[in-house]
């Protein structure tokens, strides 16, 4: 039974019964779709989305995928500001403009609350029709539907609609719309945006359908600000603004929220003159700017959120929440520093089920579904944990800006030793934080209350007047990359701090040893002095019953060579490991050890002490030879908590490698340096292996897709490989001379090589599911050579690494044309020294830190 509009207020009518009026009056389809891509060109020329392209592309292809399944409801979902509306918007109008064949009917209802379903069900028919010539007609046929609800259930199951529903924010709201609307099977789609991830799971019918907006990268958000003030004032030259610290600092602090963005550059557009000293203003006081100024009422909404946000945090959340305003803004944390620190601090405690280092990964995976860790920029997100983090700017200094009482209420008081120190600076809490960026003034620090003081974190260069007898209570003391740190600074940490549970000086290239008292530290649980000059633990530390985390060694680079872009595995350097004294079998407690240096005289002895350490999870161990390797597998086996391992190899005969038997069942990350032209088979029995690291030298014959192609859970594929000359890098597996489906999970493959010429083949049905690739040669005459390109349907970016890019890009620009994906291009040039460059045929391959973790 059709549906039209009746010139005579008749209302709905069949269509046998159409007078010649009532037809006269019906809008042809394609004229109403001629009239909705007009206004929704103007619309998309007005408002142009800036810096969403792989956003806009991915999101494209979500309603493909829901009706090729059958399914009918996906769901987008981002913290408010970040532009989840504007982003949907620009997809749905380009279905209008583009692909409008797909759909006879569009609608777009934003939910009121409390929720009104016959409202929004009229709201939604009138969208329906609304594009008539006659807007009275619409409007008077929607007001003689008696019963609306039932009308749009009958619409989108009877015709293919696209429905976008904004802003709901209950589930509760989603059981009443689907329980009134939704009907299987369909053609129509519904899109539900919404501002947390969990309503957006709930809605969604399957979890692949769930589409989340991050916030922009600061180039993006740079270039959107840009935009915007040429937007409004077009006689400002914005070429002005790229060396402007004081906006740089602005824009940070906006967190990548376009909402936020857009309103700052509102703001300061019009204001020619006088830009430096705004600018300055808005930095000094920028939250309070923000909430108080009447020039910002866009963003009461926002405010309201944030406000609504905070309030519904779990207690047990919200001093976790707090206590990441101690790292600066926009500072890239290790997850694992973060999880200790709140274990030491009591924040996260054991349970009946759980351990409090367990306890504290699920605390900080709730502050990740709450958008406030996030990812750092562009990282492809895998089944893998995150090991680098940062909070969003602008939560921030949403964060710092909560009055006094307010951080009181959760027991947690943070402050902060800034550029200057007026005389109403508050100076007594239980955390301080030590700025780069503030003067060193020994006067100063000595007027602060330590009495109450629980953690001390320094950021910048360190002076000795910084340990004070006052920290009685203090529990930790993180001083990672902090500059300065001396042995003879060491010693009198020692001496007066005995309550310490965590213990960093990761980085501290001056500490040389640790001394015979830090045995005297019985509460310690974590001690971190990993890249330090460290090469021998004491003896003493066996006396520390409570130690759970201990994370040594450093990395000896090669002379004049760079740092390398991938992690560990692709570095051009030797690790050296710490030797360790007998009797680390009492630390019961352990869960994380390394990096051990086995490789000497007494190795296998410390072997026999790691084989007893039953909870261990993670373990690095260097020097592993023929030599010991029987009792280094021994020592593994029997390990069903262990799921990180990290060994490197002495370079000998490696026929040895495929004796164990036992390997780890439970593995998750395997990291093997050093490797000689095969590659150990018991890799194959590693069913949860997700991240692997190998560094290896390979020949033609070497099988690497027999082994690692089946693994089914593999994540992340990292290989520096030295290839022998006319070798192939080849991902194809064949079975019978027919080729068979691998590398099925695989979402990031990062490849170094010293080679002169690189081919790599991916073959048809290899890592399908691939979206990074990364690859660099160190090698100034490297050819590379793709195969395969075209059948990596969700390849989403690729970065192309090593000198003279610019004579490769047209090169490689040929091999990606043909991708269907059309992933995002991105060369990097390096430029080696005559040195690096002399060296790197023993040494491997050498690129600039590009991305960490």
């Amino acid at each position: 039974m059709g549906f039209s509009v009746s010139k005579h207020g008749k209302g709905p009518q069949t269509d046998g019964a159409m007078t010649d009026a009532t037809n006269r009056a019906i809008i042809s389809k394609n004229e109403i779709l001629t009239l909705k891509r007009k206004v929704v060109r103007a619309r998309m020329d007005h408002f142009p989305l800036v810096a969403r392209k792989l956003e806009m592309h991915e999101l494209t292809n979500y309603p493909s995928k829901a009706r090729f399944d059958a399914l009918q409801v996906m769901s987008v979902w981002g913290v408010a500001g970040v532009g989840k509306s504007a982003l949907v918007r620009s997809f749905y109008y380009h279905r209008m403009l583009y692909n409008h064949q797909l759909f006879d009917k569009y609608g777009w209802v934003d939910v009121s609350h409390p929720l009104n379903l016959e409202d929004l069900c009229r709201n939604l028919l009138l969208e329906f029709y609304s594009h008539s010539l006659d807007e009275n007609e619409a409007t008077y046929c929607m007001m003689s539907i008696r019963d609306p609800i039932k009308e749009c259930c009958k619409l989108l199951k009877d015709h293919p609609c696209l429905v976008i529903i904004d802003d709901l924010q209950s589930t509760e709201e989603w059981d009443s719309l689907q329980a009134a609307l939704v009907s299987r099977p369909s053609k129509s789609i519904i899109v539900v945006i919404s501002n947390e991830e969990r309503i957006a799971l709930h809605c969604a019918d399957r979890k692949d359908l769930v589409f989340n907006v991050k916030a922009l990268h600061i180039d993006a958000a740079f270039d959107l600000f840009k935009k915007e003030v040429h937007r409004k004032n077009s006689m400002f030259h914005t070429y002005v603004f790229d060396n402007d610290v004081e906006l740089q600092q602005l824009i940070l602090k906006c967190g990548g929220l376009p909402k936020v963005i857009v309103a700052i550059a509102d703001l300061l557009a019009p204001q020619t003159h006088g830009w430096a000293r705004s600018t300055s203003s808005m930095n000094a006081g920028f939250m309070q700017n923000l909430e108080a100024n009447p020039e910002f009422a866009c963003l009461r909404g926002l405010f309201s959120w944030m406000r609504s946000y905070f309030r519904a945090c779990p207690d047990l959340l919200r001093p976790c929440i707090f206590y990441l305003s101690i790292f600066p803004g926009y500072h890239s944390i290790r997850r694992r520093r973060l999880v200790m620190r709140w274990v030491a601090e009591g924040y996260s405690k054991d349970s009946d089920s759980c351990t409090a280092e367990e306890n504290g990964e699920k605390l900080f995976s709730k502050l990740v579904e709450m958008s406030m860790v996030q990812p750092p920029p562009q990282e492809i997100i895998t089944h893998m944990r995150m090991v680098l983090c940062h909070v969003s700017g602008f939560f921030h200094e949403y964060i710092i800006s909560r009055p006094k009482d307010e951080n009181i209420v959760f027991a947690l008081e943070v402050f902060a030793l800034k550029k200057l120190c007026h005389p109403t600076t508050q100076r007594t809490g239980r955390h301080l934080v030590i700025e780069e960026s503030w003067q060193r003034d020994n006067i100063v620090f000595e007027r602060i209350d330590f009495s109450r003081l629980r953690s001390l974190t320094v950021f910048g260069e360190w002076e000795s007047y910084m340990i004070s007898k006052g920290m009685k209570v203090l529990r930790v003391l993180d001083l990672e990359n902090a500059s300065g740190v001396t042995d003879k600074d060491l010693e009198q940490m020692l001496k007066l701090l005995p309550r310490l549970k965590f213990l960093s000086l990761r980085g501290s290239s001056q500490i040389f040893r640790l001394p015979c008292s830090l045995g005297d530290l019985k509460q310690l649980e974590t001690l971190d002095v990993r890249n330090t000059s460290i090469v021998t633990l004491p003896s003493s530390i066996t006396k520390l019953m409570k130690l759970q985390y201990i994370r040594a060694g450093s990395t000896t680079p090669a002379p004049c060579s760079l740092v390398s872009w991938l992690p560990d595995c692709c570095k051009a350097c030797r690790f050296v490991g710490v030797e360790v004294t007998r009797g680390t079998q009492k630390l019961m407690l352990l869960h994380t050890f390394g990096v051990v240096n086995v490789g000497i005289v007494r190795g296998k002895a410390i072997l026999k002490d790691i084989r007893k350490l039953t909870h261990l999870r993670k373990l690095g161990v260097s020097g592993v030879s023929k030599k010991n390797y029987n009792v280094f597998c021994s020592a593994i086996s029997g390990k069903p908590r262990l799921e990180s391992l990290s060994v490197w190899l002495s370079r000998v005969n490696q026929e040895y490698l495929d004796d164990i038997s036992t390997p780890p069942e439970n593995l998750q990350s395997l990291k093997l340096y050093g490797l000689e032209k095969k590659l150990p088979n018991w890799i194959k029995q590693l069913p949860k292996l997700r991240k692997l690291n190998l560094e290896i030298t390979i020949s033609e014959e070497v099988g690497i897709s027999s082994i690692l192609g089946d693994l089914k859970e593999l994540c992340i594929l990292r290989l520096r490989v030295k290839l022998l000359q006319d070798s192939m890098l080849n991902f194809c597996v064949m079975k019978d001379a027919t080729e068979e489906r691998s590398y099925e999970n695989v979402k990031i493959l990062e490849i170094a090589s010293c080679s002169r010429l690189l081919n790599v083949n991916f073959g048809s049905v290899a890592m399908r599911n691939l979206e990074l690739l990364k690859v660099g040669c160190c090698n100034t005459g490297c050819g590379l050579q793709f195969t395969g390109l075209n059948h990596l349907a969700k390849l989403k970016e690729v970065w192309i690494i090593g000198s003279h890019v610019d004579t490769l890009k047209n090169h490689i620009e040929d091999q990606f044309a043909e991708s269907t994906s059309k992933p995002a291009l991105k060369l990097e040039e390096v430029n080696l020294s005559p040195c690096a460059s002399a060296e790197r045929n023993d040494q491997g391959c050498s690129f600039p830190f590009l991305s960490k973790g």
